[in-house]
């Protein structure tokens, strides 16, 4: 995927090194362990893109790669990336989905 930098150039990004995407006053942004950068698309293009390999809508400013979430902070429905501080909000409407995702996905069992 090519990003756009802040000088203007571009750069390539990697599926994998993707962490989510975001949305911030009408501008999409592909975050990453080495940053965030600029991606000129919206985000319903981009979960029709990514759908089929693990990225969901979270809340209505993200899409996220599920398998790069390391935690859920559900006290503040935060879905973790890293030690690093990295973040995407979950909608309360998301949270069980999530829960269930991560619960099957970490012990192969969905919770009761």
């Amino acid at each position: 995927m090519r990003v756009l930098l802040n000088d203007g150039s571009s750069l390539d990004i990697r599926e994998e090194e993707i962490l989510y995407f975001s949305s911030y006053k009408n501008a999409i942004f592909v975050h990453t362990k080495e940053g965030e950068f600029v991606l000129p698309t919206t985000l319903s293009d981009l979960l029709a893109a990514y759908k089929d390999k693990g990225f969901e809508r979270l809340d209505r400013s993200n899409v996220v790669n599920l398998s790069q979430i390391t935690s859920f902070d559900s006290e503040r429905k935060l879905a973790l990336f890293n030690d690093q501080g990295q973040f995407a909000t979950v909608s309360e409407s998301n949270e069980s989905r999530l829960k269930r995702y991560l619960a099957v996905r970490n012990h192969g069992k969905p919770p009761r």
